[in-house]
C-alpha cells in the first residue's frame, strides 16, 4: 500500500510540473507575439473618372434654334460629370471604411 502511495505521489507531482510547464509555454509564446503592419497601396482611379469633362461645341454662327441642342448637349456633358464624382466619392468611401476595419 505504501508503494501505491508512494507511486500516486510521484504521479500527481509530474503530472503538477506538466501542467505548469505547458502554462508557462503558453504564457511566454502570446509575449513573443508581434504585429506586423504592411503598406497596401491604394487602388489607382480609372482613367475615365479623373479625365476632363467634355464640353459641348459651340459653333461659330448660331442662332436661337440652336440653343436648345446647345443646352442639351451641356447638361448632358455636366451629367456625365456628375456621375464621374459620385463614383469617386464611392471609391473614397469604401477605402475610408476598408481603412477602419
Amino acid at each position: 500500500m505504501s508503494k501505491l502511495r508512494l507511486l500516486s505521489k510521484q504521479h500527481s507531482k509530474t503530472m503538477s510540473a506538466l501542467i505548469l510547464l505547458c502554462l508557462t509555454m503558453l504564457l511566454v509564446s502570446c509575449t513573443s507575439t508581434k504585429e506586423v503592419l504592411i503598406p497596401v497601396r491604394p487602388v489607382p482611379l480609372s482613367p475615365h473618372l479623373i479625365a476632363d469633362c467634355e464640353q459641348p461645341d459651340i459653333p461659330e454662327k448660331m442662332d436661337w434654334g440652336d440653343m436648345p441642342q446647345l443646352l442639351v448637349d451641356a447638361m448632358n456633358s455636366i451629367a456625365k460629370c456628375n456621375l464621374d464624382k459620385k463614383a469617386i466619392r464611392e471609391i473614397e468611401a469604401a477605402r475610408n471604411n476598408s481603412k477602419l476595419h
